[in-house]
């Protein structure tokens, strides 16, 4: 059985090899390998989709400041364009703007709890 350490130094050592090759390719291919389960790379091609939104997402945020928008602009800008883009109507704005800020509030009043 080949240790975490193994595997990932053989990943880097892939890429590295390959610097122009297809990272979901190659780590699929890696998986196989190394005989991980269907289960474990599902989770793994999961995990890759949220790292990429998050980096998409970060990357507009650092645009938007770099033209001078705050983050609570942003943010509201993004929640604005998903709103339109699923066709919402004024009251369900209203709605999904207030339990936004409901939940906010709860997570800020959580953790002031917490400390």
């Amino acid at each position: 059985m080949n240790t975490f350490d193994e595997i990932l130094k053989s990943v880097l050592k892939t890429v590295e090899d390959n610097p122009t090759a297809n990272i979901d390719e190659l780590l699929a291919a890696k998986m196989a390998e190394f005989g991980v389960s269907a289960e474990n790379q599902k989770l793994q091609q999961e995990t890759s989709r949220y790292i990429d939104a998050f980096d998409e997402m970060n990357k507009k945020l650092q645009e938007a400041k770099e033209q001078g928008a705050t983050r609570k602009q942003w943010i509201q800008d993004e929640i604005i364009a998903i709103a339109d883009k699923h066709q919402l109507n004024d009251e369900q704005k209203e709605q999904l703007f207030n339990s936004l800020a409901q939940g906010f509030n709860d997570s800020i009043n959580n953790s002031n709890t917490d400390k």
